[in-house]
């Protein structure tokens, strides 16, 4: 076959620092590395390398250990110390062969070595591999933080998209129990029963575009928090006032404990993670059911249970519904896990109050929710997490 029309990939070239006290050594690697095609700078201590390294980063390092002054062991260590210099590869140039001296510039984070006297091919292809390295090093972190960027504005996007749509879904819930409220004397039961479930449609969309205003928040630390104590149980029971008619139209009972504790949180963050959990055991729930809540203080921790028995979820997917785009996975492949985004909601929210929250089920056997809060400030780490 002709190699007639054929590229030849070219053999990565780029930006190469030598160190080294000795001018000899530095001309000789100078010669060597430009015959490359490499541009090459020169340092003869170790406090100019640095220089040279913060005020234009190479792509490779070649550090003479054996230096006046600050030797190629400091340099290294204070180089790879930096997070802006970190990723640059240091091949450490020495005469010695004692496994002490290679250990302590393997401590310093040096990449590879080359010993005295160097063997010319050996530099070359040490050097290539260590630009290309170093490249494609910095091609990724390009790649990262273009899609970080990317990242960025869709969420921006989302949210100003969804904060525009909260006046008017606000406005239509105003106007339906308005309508509720009026045509009590002259609809039909039919009607208002029709006025009945949109309101309750439109609440419900009025709390997905919430849940979806504070993920982003919670998200950035910037949801601020109002901690105070709270009565774990009365948070629990206003939570149920709020899916009432949900458990009714399905006939599921709800089983609070006669106990109740104290814990320090938002009481209305508190009471709407209540009812992201209860809202999901009532979606599962076999009609007829029964779902039950459960308290108990552990260490100064309140742990908080809501227990249903539904299908079940897989062991692999206990961690994905908690996840904001693991409940887009799972939307995708048509699981039947997915709450939409009350569990990621809920998730954020426990852990700004220094809990944890979990899972514990199996295929068929039901599921139980739990959380934990701090019964009081400087608790100590929460159990289950």
């Amino acid at each position: 076959m002709s190699g007639q029309g054929m590229e030849i990939p070219k053999e990565p070239v780029g930006r190469v620092l030598v160190v080294d006290d000795d001018p000899k050594n530095r001309r000789l690697l100078n010669d060597l590395l430009r015959a490359r095609g490499h541009k090459v700078v020169e340092a003869s201590t170790g406090e100019e390398a640095l220089r040279q390294v913060s005020e234009a980063p190479p792509d490779v390092v070649l550090l003479d250990i054996m230096m006046p002054g600050m030797d190629g062991i400091e340099v290294c260590r204070r180089i790879k110390d930096q997070p802006a210099t970190a990723a640059i590869p240091v091949l450490l140039v020495t005469a010695l062969s004692e496994r002490s001296d290679r250990i302590r510039g393997i401590e310093a984070g040096a990449n590879d070595f080359l010993t005295k006297p160097i063997d010319t091919r050996d530099v070359v292809l040490r050097v290539r591999n260590a630009v290309h390295l170093h490249q494609l090093h910095d091609q990724l972190q390009q790649s990262c933080d273009q899609l970080r960027h990317t990242e960025k504005l869709r969420d921006n996007l989302m949210h100003l998209i969804v904060h525009d749509m909260k006046t008017p879904i606000t406005a239509i819930a105003g106007y339906l129990e308005l309508l509720f409220l009026d045509g009590k004397d002259h609809l039909s039961e039919t009607l208002l029963e029709y006025v009945q479930e949109a309101l309750s449609a439109t609440r419900r969309l009025l709390r997905m575009t919430t849940t979806l205003l504070d993920l982003s928040r919670l998200e950035e630390n910037k949801m601020p928090l109002s901690i105070r104590p709270c009565d774990v149980k009365g948070a629990a029971l206003k939570a149920f006032e709020e899916v009432e008619v949900l458990a009714r139209e399905k006939a599921i009972r709800f089983v609070f404990p006669e106990e109740s504790f104290m814990a320090q949180c938002d009481a209305e963050i508190l009471g709407r993670v209540f009812t992201n959990l209860f809202e999901n055991a009532i979606k599962f729930e076999p009609s007829g059911g029964c779902v039950r809540v459960a308290f108990r203080g552990d260490a100064g921790w309140v742990r908080i249970e809501v227990t249903d028995n539904g299908p079940g979820i897989p062991p692999e997917y206990h961690g994905k519904i908690f996840e904001k785009f693991g409940q887009v996975e799972l939307r995708t492949v048509g699981k039947m896990y997915s709450a939409g985004l009350g569990l990621a909601f809920c998730k954020l929210a426990v852990e700004a109050h220094g809990g944890g929250i979990g899972v514990e089920s199996e295929v068929g056997r039901g599921s139980r929710f739990w959380f934990t809060l701090p019964q009081k400030g400087g608790a100590g780490p929460s159990p289950g997490v």
